[in-house]
């Protein structure tokens, strides 16, 4: 574990997140459109590095956020709309770093969340 954010990568992922949400069909995207998007993801993603590091969890999982929202969740056409990544990304931070006590019935959920996320390794696995 780690506490220090490596920037340089979770800046590579927020610029792939870019490139496929602005994959509209063009050949070709302006570098200063897809630099600007990136560079809006990033500072949406930054903030919830140190409440990770106090957590005393790798802030690095960021990054590996990102590249999963790209993996699963980003279509293009979604342009530069952020409300949906603000979205995703607090969902999947507090899965990763809880912060928030559950009730039963809202904690019954993360048995479906395990279950899937067991599935999805074994997949990568198999």
């Amino acid at each position: 574990m780690t506490d220090r954010l490596d920037e340089e990568q979770l800046r590579d992922a927020c610029l792939d997140l870019a490139r496929v949400v602005l994959a509209a069909g063009q050949p070709q995207v302006s570098n200063d459109i897809l630099e600007t998007l990136a560079d809006r993801f990033y500072r949406e993603v930054v903030d919830f590095a140190p409440g990770i590091a106090r957590a005393g969890r790798d802030p690095n999982l960021l990054a590996r956020a990102v590249y999963y929202l790209n993996d699963a969740h980003a279509l293009p056409l979604m342009g530069t709309d952020m409300e949906w990544f603000r979205q995703a990304l607090v969902c999947l931070v507090e899965l990763a770093a809880p912060s928030i006590a559950l009730s039963d019935k809202g904690g019954a959920f993360l048995r479906d969340v395990q279950f899937g996320v067991e599935q999805s390794l074994g997949d990568l696995e198999g």
